[in-house]
């Protein structure tokens, strides 16, 4: 068995940012066979560079999905004929979470430990690194990358152009986003607690306990962190972790949640998208009857949207909380949709990668051969896509992640 040991005594501070305008529904990955893991243990190990990667100093991702509203894609615009792919890499049994782009480097984390710097022009492997466990979707700044790990949890940084470990911190597994703000780190486990840490430290700056994990991941805004737990919502201080507000559901919460710094919108598992005011945690307006949900929402300016797990997509205004079904794809959605300046697009779990145009009109549609599980990233036009697939038969031979560029 290889054993890999990296240390550093390095420490990185991020600059000061406001996660808030900078441009974390995450479900763990799927369960792969034992075959499947048996291979991927024996080609995943820790991996020395192969080269270094460009660093992209300018890069800000330091929330799953780009920001709190989910919609960092606003101001890019896609083709109106479908695309075709330009190239597609497989780098491990499934992937987690969505891919982070910056100018030359694609950012991937798989559910074999791994995490993996590609060549966004053809996909290649700058280099791959062995993390202490399956790790949740990476964030990055500048040169930096941050995540955290399930199993033996830990929080981590790396330095994105060889993939050199700077900076651990041990907790219980994490298995929700986490976020940065500022120099701080705010990651919740799966005991109940929610750790606000400085980048660099050995010690927490606080950690409050609630009575349940949570089940999305915090979002730090302005001068509050909000914890999101199945039916509950608390707000919280900044710095103190004094609770200020709290608010209650008589239905469970799905997905990551969303805001525009004047409400928080959630969706949940019976088909309901609510809104709750920020920072008081006042119900504000409910919308039902949307069958289920399995991902949040997201916002774009004045309006929503959120789609079911059939595919219906559903647009809502977020002042007044009317609702409406504007298109309806094919198959079951796990993921948000994705805004674009000139439309909205989502994939299915057959493959389906739907565009629609922003009131709902179809625009085109594309199969792949996998299942769509993340959301896509949007950059320059091109779109770049994580799929969840088997090569041959279950039993023959291991399932398969892959990334996949198109245009």
């Amino acid at each position: 068995m290889e054993l890999c040991l990296i240390s550093s005594d390095v420490t990185l501070r991020a600059a000061n940012l406001d996660v808030r305008r900078g441009s974390v529904n995450f479900r763990p990955g799927r369960l792969v066979s034992l075959l499947a893991v048996a291979a991927a243990a024996l080609q995943a190990g820790c991996s020395a560079p192969r080269e270094p990667a460009p660093v992209d100093v300018g890069v800000y991702w330091p929330v799953y999905m780009g920001n709190l509203a989910r919609t960092p894609f606003l101001n890019q615009r896609i083709n109106s004929h479908p695309p075709s792919i330009i190239w597609s890499q497989a780098i491990g049994p499934a992937m987690r979470g969505m891919p982070v782009v910056t100018n030359e480097v694609i950012i991937a984390a798989t559910t074999d430990k791994n995490i993996h710097a590609l060549n966004r022009l053809d996909g290649s492997t700058y280099w791959r690194r062995r993390v202490d466990g399956p790790p949740v979707s990476p964030l990055v700044v500048g040169g930096v990358i941050y995540t955290g790990t399930e199993d033996r949890g830990q929080l981590a940084t790396l330095e994105a152009e060889a993939g050199e470990t700077t900076w651990e911190f041990e907790l219980a597994s994490v298995m929700v986003p986490i976020i940065l703000a500022g120099d701080t780190l705010f990651a919740a486990s799966e005991d109940g607690a929610l750790t606000a840490i400085e980048v660099g430290q050995e010690e927490p700056i606080w950690q409050a306990i609630f009575p349940r994990k949570a089940s999305a991941g915090p979002l730090v805004l302005d001068s509050y962190v909000i914890y999101v737990a199945y039916d509950s919502i608390y707000l919280l201080d900044r710095t103190r972790a004094e609770r200020r507000a709290t608010a209650y559901s008589s239905e469970i919460f799905v997905g990551e949640a969303a805001t525009d710094g004047e409400a928080l919108y959630l969706a949940t598992e019976l088909g309901s998208l609510v809104a709750f005011s920020v920072p008081d945690l006042e119900f504000l307006w409910q919308a039902s009857g949307f069958g289920n949900f399995e991902a949040g929402p997201v916002v774009a300016g004045s309006v929503g949207y959120a789609v079911n797990r059939i595919g219906k997509l559903v647009r809502f205004d977020t002042q007044s909380g009317t609702t409406e079904v504007i298109g309806e794809g094919s198959g079951p959605v796990l993921i948000p949709p994705t805004v674009v300046e000139n439309g909205v697009l989502y994939g299915t779990m057959e493959g389906h990668l739907h565009f629609f145009s922003r009131n709902g009109e179809p625009i085109w549609e594309v199969e792949l051969e996998g299942s769509i599980e993340h959301p896509p990233f949007i950059y320059e036009g091109k779109i770049v896509l994580s799929l969840y697939g088997v090569a041959g038969a279950v039993l023959s031979a291991p399932s398969h992640g892959k990334v996949l560029e198109l245009r």
